[in-house]
């Protein structure tokens, strides 16, 4: 049906699809024209553009689908954006003040001038996520599907044409990531939301934005904290690998793991939290009884889709990076191998998260975002201790992992009411034997 669950899921799930498709056609060419010491590098702009990125809107934008009134959601969306530009203009200003001071601090020299463009890309990602998730309030899946895919064509196009055919130095991909947000947002702005120029002429005064504020304090107060702890706790990794004696190809090896493994939870961001949070949104409001058995449902699916993914990954993760790739690329693959673990965990529980929002948990999240960062901290300290070899860290840091995302998958069913001993029964039961599988190919193969 028109505007269902299953059609608008469909729409994103198109789109990611399509997504998918081409960042593993250029995943294969950019791997031949930018080194593992360049992607280094970029990592370390990625943490601080990510980290700063997603809390420039101090959380408001994730609100965007609970109010019901039209010019609430329009204040709201008004002092997101003021938000969002005085947060980046900050934040550039900072680092012309002080950006080569902070680098020498947490040991990032190596980003060179490349700081002073953290403010700007924030800016660009703080207007791609408003967009995103206007679109969403909007219901507007099936445009975001032809402008996200177009965007990503485009911006992956002129990667590889600057690395090629100008310099394969991290500028390419600093404004890769710059072109692909700040088309994105465009062309949303101008081709997706439908209420773009109307919005932009309403007048609001002082007095609305700052109740607007004191009725959503929450999201500031901790879906922000949360949301910087998380893309921060995310890129933990890239932040300390110089610091604990491992080299710049280390980050360089972590970074292209990722690539392959965040393809499915972009895929599942994409096709089911967007649509998820919205529908959750409308349940919690109007047929409360029937969100937990529609969680369940979309659980099981996501489990059972999941897995096949980590087992191709875990069985043969080094043989395809060295297939696909060129050699020096291959621990990269070993790192995936062992981080598909915790990113399998991770997948299935990333969608359903949204449900903090819906049912106003935000200090619930904050506290298992901060609990995970610490444990995240912990696990690379004393990992580093215990080896000096990258790839045995990575399963300290994999197991860790693995084990605070199960319990984070408990707490999101303990919210809405439903059976733990249910979900942990059939999640251990499907992934325990998966795993097991996947262990003895590997050593088939070997």
């Amino acid at each position: 049906m028109e505007g269902s669950f299953v059609r608008n899921s469909a729409w994103m799930f198109t789109s990611s699809g399509i997504s998918i498709l081409i960042q593993f056609i250029f995943f294969t060419i950019l791997a031949r024209i930018y080194s593992p010491e360049v992607y280094g590098i970029y990592g370390i702009f990625n943490l601080y553009v990510n980290t700063l990125g997603n809390a420039s809107t101090f959380g408001y934008h994730q609100a965007f689908v609970i109010p019901r009134e039209e010019r609430e959601f329009s204040a709201l969306l008004r002092l997101t954006l003021w938000i969002a530009l005085f947060f980046s203009l900050g934040v550039t200003l900072f680092t012309f003040i002080a950006g080569p001071q902070m680098l020498v601090w947490f040991q990032h020299e190596k980003l060179g001038n490349w700081v002073y463009w953290i403010g700007p890309t924030v800016f660009l990602l703080a207007l791609d996520r408003i967009t995103a998730d206007w679109a969403i309030r909007n219901k507007e899946f099936k445009k975001q599907t032809l402008w996200s895919t177009t965007t990503m064509l485009i911006s992956k196009i002129f990667n590889a044409c600057y690395g090629a055919f100008i310099s394969a130095t991290v500028g390419g991909l600093v404004f890769t990531t710059m072109i692909q947000h700040g088309m994105r947002a465009i062309t949303y702005a101008g081709s997706v939301i439908h209420d773009f120029g109307y919005q932009m002429k309403l007048r609001f005064t002082r007095r609305e934005l700052l109740q607007i504020a004191r009725d959503y304090k929450e999201f500031p107060l901790y879906i922000y904290w949360g949301n910087v702890i998380n893309i921060f706790s995310n890129n933990l990794p890239a932040a300390m690998l110089l610091s604990l004696g491992f080299g710049l190809d280390s980050i360089g090896f972590y970074s292209y793991s990722l690539i392959v493994l965040d393809l499915p939870i972009r895929m599942l961001g994409a096709g089911i939290y967007s649509v998820f949070s919205q529908k959750a949104a409308e349940l919690a409001r109007d047929r409360m009884h029937e969100l937990a058995n529609h969680t369940w449902k979309l659980y099981q699916g996501i489990v059972l889709v999941s897995l096949f993914f980590s087992l191709v990954v875990f069985s043969f993760g080094e043989k395809l990076y060295l297939l696909l790739l060129e050699e020096k690329w291959q621990v990269a693959g070993q790192v995936a191998e062992v981080l598909v673990i915790f990113y399998f965990f991770r997948m299935i529980s990333s969608p359903l998260s949204s449900l903090f929002t819906t049912l106003r948990k935000e200090k619930q999240f904050f506290a298992f975002q901060l609990f995970l960062t610490i444990l995240r901290y912990a696990s690379l300290v004393i990992g580093a201790w215990w080896t000096d070899d990258f790839v045995m860290l990575m399963w300290v840091y994999t197991i860790t992992n693995a084990l605070a995302y199960f319990i984070f998958c408990l707490w999101i069913f303990r919210l809405i009411h439903f059976s733990i001993w249910k979900v942990t029964v059939f999640t251990l039961g499907t992934t325990i034997p998966v795993f097991v599988l996947g262990w003895l190919i590997k050593m088939w193969v070997k």
